[in-house]
């Protein structure tokens, strides 16, 4: 395979993989009244806990502006609490209220039994190799990055 068709590949299959997730997280997301990357917030809060308005920015990749504003209105359905760094008030931390945590677990549930059917179709070991080859890609790519600053 040529560098040209590498890049394509690359651009085409996140692309595509892009496009599937949100084919398969939508729906979900919407039934309790979330866009997809409102969604993504209430994930990563869920899996890591309390976080800065700037690690949740930069965790799912926007700008800290639009991470706020987007947690403003999470605060006001009911699923986050928003709150000022006692030691730096610049720094506003955020972390799913007891609603968020149980909307989350619904979405949760409904998630892996969505994956668990495929998983147990083709195996774990397939799941695993899927990872692996992601995590090398994105070894590769990050040392390409790191060479060019």
């Amino acid at each position: 395979m040529n560098i040209t068709d590498f890049k394509f590949a690359i651009l085409e299959y996140t692309r595509k993989i892009n496009e599937n997730i949100n084919k398969l997280f939508n729906p979900i997301f919407a039934e309790y009244g979330l866009t997809m990357l409102q969604g993504r917030i209430l994930m990563e809060l869920f899996h890591f806990g309390i976080l800065s308005i700037g690690n949740l920015a930069e965790s799912i990749n926007v700008a800290g502006a639009n991470a706020s504003a987007m947690c403003k209105k999470l605060e006001n359905m009911g699923y986050l609490n928003r709150a000022r760094d006692k030691a730096d008030e610049r720094v506003v931390q955020v972390d799913l209220t007891d609603r968020g945590r149980e909307i989350l677990l619904q979405i949760n549930e409904k998630m892996n039994e969505l994956i668990s059917r495929e998983l147990y179709k083709e195996g774990e070991e397939s799941f695993r190799e899927i990872i692996r080859g992601m995590e090398k890609l994105n070894d590769i790519l990050e040392r390409i990055v790191s060479c060019n600053q």
